[in-house]
């Protein structure tokens, strides 16, 4: 049977693959293929790295899987300190994977636009893409507040990781608005979800043992 310890290391080994994939597929693949508000040069450069564009996609077919199974790991791990908290944030999860999932099919419309004789449609994908890419992100950020304050009342791992994964929550959702201010949130959210990579790669779960029965109970 695997040990708490063990859980939290499964977690924090697919969480890094999460990162790592999405990062990929969306700063290196997109951002440097997709020019937006200029359809034709999105086709032609998808057109001229179709193979890396594929890969991107690929990249974050690997992605999904595995933050799926992030949510998981951490459901078996937290679902014994609350009956609706853990649950509610595999809720978010999987309504996160499912549109993630579903908008890659625009991803790959754009691969097959670009090889035809209209470039509009190219682009006309990827816009689509970037606007379910968005969606995507509602319930991404909206994922982290459950696990937040589960981690948070549980006692399992320092609170300060749950604060930081409710604030990645709100940096996440702030981050639609589009203000000046993205950047700064974009990377309150990066800060909630490192944390928490870190703490699970390193295992440093408090046992059920150790635990307050009374954070348990919550």
């Amino acid at each position: 049977m695997t040990s708490q310890r063990g859980l939290a290391r499964i977690a924090g080994v697919l969480y890094l693959v999460v990162a790592v994939c999405g990062g990929y597929s969306q700063l290196f693949v997109r951002q440097r293929l997709v020019v937006p508000g200029d359809a034709a040069a999105t086709a032609a450069h998808i057109r001229e790295s179709s193979g890396l564009f594929m890969l991107g996609l690929v990249s974050d077919l690997v992605n999904i899987v595995c933050f799926l199974g992030v949510a998981l790991v951490l459901y078996a791990l937290l679902s014994p300190a609350s009956r609706w908290l853990a649950p509610s944030a595999l809720v978010c999860n999987a309504v996160a994977v499912a549109v993630m999932a579903t908008n890659l099919l625009n991803h790959y419309a754009a691969l097959v636009a670009a090889r035809g004789p209209d470039d509009r449609l190219a682009g006309l994908y990827m816009d689509v893409f970037a606007q379910g890419y968005l969606i995507g992100q509602i319930f991404f950020g909206l994922w982290l507040l459950p696990l937040g304050l589960v981690i948070y009342r549980s006692g399992l791992m320092p609170r300060a990781v749950g604060v930081l994964a409710m604030l990645g929550c709100a940096g996440y959702l702030g981050d639609l608005l589009r203000t000046p201010a993205s950047p700064v949130l974009l990377g309150l959210a990066a800060a909630g979800e490192i944390s928490l990579v870190l703490w699970l790669l390193a295992g440093r779960i408090r046992t059920a043992a150790t635990t307050a029965p009374a954070a348990v109970a919550a």
